[in-house]
């Protein structure tokens, strides 16, 4: 019996909300990595929406890509 997507999901992290009383729409809530100000990075990264939170289920994972993110793709040669 292998291992499947649901199984490697972790803890349920709420990230942002959408919000329509503020000016643009959007709360983060304090979840996110430091720095992290732009939606679509989040998604990029592992974030994904659920109705209107986006939310996280390995914050490690997308903590981790957030860091590296400047260091670029490494090329594969081939």
């Amino acid at each position: 019996m292998g291992v499947g997507p649901d199984d490697l999901r972790g803890e349920r992290v709420v990230l942002g909300r959408n919000d329509p009383t503020s000016m643009v729409g959007f709360q983060w809530t304090g979840e996110e990595p430091e720095g992290m100000f732009d939606t679509d990075v989040a998604i990029n990264l592992g974030a994904e929406w659920e109705g209107d939170e986006l939310v996280c289920y390995n914050m490690e994972s997308l903590k981790h890509a957030f860091r590296h993110a400047p260091d670029g793709y490494l090329e594969d040669s081939d």
